[in-house]
């Protein structure tokens, strides 16, 4: 491997370390979300139809039936899941390219091309 590839391949292992960190920090805020939307629909399914529930849109409190409400916490928990699975595949891939680089600058410095 010549200099140049060595700083190319340098620059790109600290760019991806950059970006799995990104996307741990996403994967964790989409799983904050979807505890707090789990437990919005625990407590939407103890109530009853009866009683209008408010939903804040915006700066605007709408009023819900306890049905209705549950039935878009539901939708949005779903597009949440389907998002954090989308970042946990990001993730892996990341992962695995950044071991796989990291093995190839830790074997140039073993051959003294990469100083330490």
């Amino acid at each position: 491997m010549s200099d140049e590839e060595i700083r190319n391949e340098l620059i790109e292992f600290q760019n991806l370390q950059q970006q799995l960190q990104m996307v741990v920090m996403q994967k964790q805020q989409l799983q904050m979300q979807l505890s707090e939307l789990e437990k919005a629909i625990e407590e939407v399914s103890k109530a009853s139809d009866k009683h209008a529930i408010y939903r804040a849109i915006g700066s605007v409190f709408i009023p819900k039936t306890s049905t209705i409400l549950k039935k878009e916490l539901e939708e949005e928990k779903e597009t949440l899941e389907l998002r954090k699975s989308g970042v946990a595949k990001q993730e892996t891939k990341l992962s695995e390219r950044n071991t796989a680089l990291r093995k190839k600058l830790e074997a140039a410095q073993k051959q003294g091309l990469l100083s330490g």
